[in-house]
This record gives C-alpha cells, structure tokens and sequence, in this order.
C-alpha cells in the first residue's frame, strides 16, 4: 500500500509537469544497429534500441529488469514505474520529466532531453537517464556504437597506484582465477577459454589460446597463451580480443605479466622485461640485460618501474644485485644503488619502494621516494609493516586478517596472519585453492585428483566454487561433468547453485578431438633442404584439440 501511495503521487505530479512530445516522433537510426552492454553481457531487445535527439532509447522492461528493478505498467496513465531497493522512478510517454522518490521520500522531479515514446508496440525510455537514476555508470562507445552500462557488482575501481598482477599463478598450473570487484574470471583445466562469473551466472569466451596469469580490471582480462606465448587483451564486453605482444617481441617466454597504470608489463623471469602502452599498443624493451641468473624482481610506484639487476663482477667472480629505475614512456633506465637485496616491493600507496642492504645477517633497511628521488633508512619494524601493507594493497590473496590456502587431501582453509590458528573452511578431497577477494574465495575440486597429459584427462567430475571467507553459502560455479565433486562447506550453507548440464557433444570437457590431424598435433610435413620436417597442425595449433562446437567450449549444455 505504502508504495502503491507513492506511485499514485509521483503520476499525479507528472501529470502536471513536462512538456507534451508526438509519442513515436522523431525516431532516428545512429550510423548503424546500437547495441547495448550491462555488466559485460549483451542485451536482447524485440525493438532494437534508436537514437533521438542524441539519446538512446530502449525498450523499458528489458532495461529495468537487467538492472534488477521491478517494473509496472500503469495503462490509463501510460506510465511506467521502476524499483529497485528503495529507489523508485516514475515516467510517462510523452513527458520530458523523470520522478524520482528514495527511501518512501518525497518525489523529485528531473528533466529529460528525450522523453519515453511508444514504437511498434513497445515503450522506449531513455538509457542514460533510468541507468543513472538507479547509480549506474553509463559510457557511448561511439566506435562501436554501444552504451557499457556497470552496475557497480561488476568491477572495482582502478587504483593508479597499485601493481595489478595474478598472485597465485606460480603455483598453480591447472587453471588460474582473480576477483575484481565481486565477480570471479577464471580460466580452466587447459581450454583456450575465459570464464566470467558474475554472481548468478558464467560466461565464456574464446581466448585465443591456453590462457595463463590471468590479471583483471575494469572489465579488461590480460594474460599470456601457453602454446604461442602471445600476451592479449580481453573486453568481457563484447569478448573482443586484442593481440599486444608475442613471444618474439620479448625474446623468450612470459612468465609473469603485471598491469600498472596504463601500461603492461611482461617478463620472461630472467632477464628481459617489455613495456606496452595500453592506450596507444606502441610496445618498448626496458630491461635486456642476457644474466641468465635467478629471477628478475620488478615492481612499480610513482609512474617508473624498479627492477633488480644481476651483475657479474669479475675481480671477485661473484655476483653483484643492483636497483633499477626504468621509464616506460621513454624507455630510459638508471642504476639508483648497487649492493642491494633480492627483496623488492612498493609502498601501500604506491609513493615509493621498499628494499635492503647488506647481508642476510646484517641488512640496512630502506625506502625511496619516487617523487623525490629521495632515499633514507627505516627499521626493521617499518619495514615488516610496510611490507605487510603492499600484501594487503596488492597481493589479493591475503585479507587484513587471513591468509588462504588449500590441501589436497583434506579441503580449503585459512591461516590467521599474526597468531598460529588454521581453520578449514571447506572439506573434502581433491581441492585446490584459486583465488580470493576480501569477501569471497573461489577454489576448484576434483576427488579423482589432478593429472597432467593430454586436455581433459582425469578432469570428469572437476568442479569451480566459491564460498565466503568465513566458509558460509558454498555455490557451485561450473560442473565439468556429469557429476559435482563431492565435500561440504563448514559455515552455513546454501542452496544456490549455478552448475549446468554437460554438453552432449564433448561430455563436459568444453574440447573435442581436432578432425583435421585427428588429435596427432601434425599437420603435412614440408621439405627444408631435402630433409622431410613435420609441422604442426595449423587447425588446432598443435594441440590436438578443438573447441567444441556444441558449447562454445563452455562445457555446459547451451
């Protein structure tokens, strides 16, 4: 009764405001079809969406029911009412005026360039205004002719100061996830695939390749390919893939990849580190030093990468660590100090970099300032804090109290950071942790266990879940077979679960045997001065698989 007494108002009030428009005039097409873009996933409409007056209007119901509100219309009125929380809005054909009440509040009124109109049936409304009015982020991408909409469950917000990068990838080579925001990417068990999930459901796309180091923000994916070690980018917006690197461009493989500001940043672990600008592509080496010795450590703060350098010092035959400062937009490099550390890492807030001294016995502790160029000495104390601070900032993986982690034969469990106290928060054979955010951990399970050999092997009844941190509302994300892994949640459960149907067509595997090569990898040999040489088959990119054509390479039933 209570909100039907609002509504009653609201039209009333609109009844008295705005200007009258033709309902239906005015209709004009803009350079092409418009598309629609909520949280990644494309809408459907039975009235393609139209451009008037330099709005885009839709359909309503479709609109407001993506974007979680209840809708009714009000026929004698020809109004339509939207809810969603304790938002309401109100409108009606032909007036040029949007009421807004929150919380049972008095209604506000606000002007609309372009008012809702009747086309073919359907009532249209303006796409920014109602997507705003519920504190959603709206974007035209002009070059593709679509409106992003983010509701605001999607994505957090990108931290110019922080060093995106996958921590858990190098221990973990069956498959890789990250949060960002509240959805969870992944990608799995060796299937050229991305996977989104979003809260209520998975998404798919085709990466390319076997993505590896998975790294998300703001609706972007970037990771490397482990057949052709090319390093893309991915919308989950559109699935749109951009090639940025290759494997040549670096020189050896990627083994790690970070994200910093606007730029992509790749190593090969030893000695090479490349630089592409995200906004332009242009591509740079800033760091090609052929040591061949142990890992390069690199971080970044104040817009110039810092690097550890391995240099040979042939009066002592022994090996010397020097700091580096690197600029990506020049491609310039500088030695700030020799003798350091193996440790390197950036400040929490992104104004400096953390490193040591001396020996592992006797170590001086210190910071530079990236803006300054300034350095001084810390205690250890400082140091151990700040250190913990960087983790918190950017190693997802930890929360201000927990840790996470996994054992094989017993379930997912979280460590207590500052006392000696574990707790299981998920039991069962066959888990293996992915990923956490400061809310929601996600791990995968498979009591067969894990094993390695040609895609799909020992991978039948592999599942992907994700649970609170607390171990509470354990939901099923994506079932690779015919049968969920078995295991319980130690909080409170829940019922909610995503799992699907497997596809008839590859039994859930998402990969099915290449029809040219016949999952020999090799396509015809070719002859190289009179020698016979094999090649690999150019169908599958000598995998010996295809993505199944059934599912997209989802593995679900569509």
């Amino acid at each position: 009764m209570k909100r039907r007494r609002f509504l009653s108002l609201l039209l009333s009030l609109l009844l008295l405001t705005g200007v009258l428009v033709p309902a239906g005039g005015g209709a004009l097409a803009a350079g092409g079809e418009i598309s629609v873009y909520v949280d990644g996933e494309k809408l459907a409409f039975d009235q393609p969406p139209i451009a008037q007056n330099g709005r885009v209007l839709v359909p309503f119901r479709a609109i407001f029911e993506k974007l979680g509100a209840v809708v009714e219309w009000y026929p004698e009125q020809q109004g339509v009412a939207a809810q969603k929380g304790d938002t309401l809005i109100v409108m009606q054909l032909g007036k040029n005026v949007l009421a807004k009440s929150v919380n049972g509040g008095e209604g506000v009124m606000y002007e609309l360039d372009v008012a809702p109109i009747a086309l073919n049936g359907r009532t249209l409304v303006p796409v920014r205004a109602v997507s705003e009015s519920f504190n959603c982020d709206v974007q035209w991408d002009g070059a593709n002719n679509r409106v992003v909409i983010t509701t605001g469950r999607q994505t957090a917000a990108v931290d110019e100061n922080r060093v995106y990068f996958n921590p858990g990838h190098k221990t973990n080579d069956y498959t890789s996830g990250i949060f960002d925001g509240n959805t969870l990417y992944f990608n799995f068990v060796n299937r050229a695939m991305i996977y989104v999930y979003d809260g209520s459901s998975v998404r798919s796309f085709n990466a390319g390749d076997h993505p590896r180091d998975i790294i998300a923000r703001a609706g972007m994916v970037y990771y490397y390919g482990h057949n052709n070690g090319g390093v893309y980018a991915m919308d989950t917006a559109t699935g749109e893939r951009t090639l940025l690197l290759t494997a040549s461009d670096l020189g050896d493989d990627v083994e790690e990849l970070k994200v910093y500001r606007n730029y992509l940043l790749a190593s090969d672990g030893d000695d090479h580190i490349y630089a592409v600008n995200l906004d332009t592509g242009a591509g740079r080496m800033l760091y090609d030093a052929d040591v061949l010795v142990n890992s390069t450590i690199f971080t970044a703060a104040g817009g110039k990468i810092y690097l550890s350098s391995y240099c040979y010092q042939s009066e002592s035959n022994s090996w010397r660590v020097d700091l580096l400062e690197a600029d990506p937009a020049t491609g310039s490099i500088r030695t700030l100090e020799t003798g350091v550390g193996t440790q390197l890492f950036c400040a929490g807030d992104g104004s400096g970099i953390y490193y040591y001294t001396g020996s592992s016995d006797n170590k001086t502790y210190c910071f530079y300032d990236a803006a300054t160029g300034a350095r001084r000495t810390v205690s250890q104390s400082a140091y151990d804090q700040a250190k913990e601070g960087y983790y918190q900032t950017n190693d997802v993986c930890w929360t201000e109290d927990w840790s996470f982690g996994s054992n094989t034969s017993s379930g997912v469990y979280r460590q207590a950071r500052d006392m000696d106290l574990r707790e299981t928060l998920y039991s069962g054979k066959g888990c293996h942790y992915l990923t956490n955010s400061s809310t929601q951990v996600a791990f995968i399970q498979s009591e067969n266990g894990f094993t390695s050999g040609a895609v799909g092997d020992g991978w039948g009844d592999t599942s992907v879940y994700i649970m609170d941190i607390n171990g509470n509302n354990v939901q099923e994300v994506l079932n690779n077979g015919a049968s969920a892994s078995g295991g319980s949640g130690t909080g409170d459960s829940s019922s909610s679960v995503v799992g699907s149907e497997p596809c008839a067509v590859c039994g859930g595997s998402g990969m099915v045997t290449c029809p040219y090569c016949h999952g020999s990898t090799y396509g015809p040999s070719i002859t190289i001065m009179g020698i016979e040489t094999p090649q690999k088959c150019t169908y599958c990119g000598g995998t010996g698989q295809r993505l199944c054509s059934g599912c997209g390479g989802s593995g679900v039933k569509n």
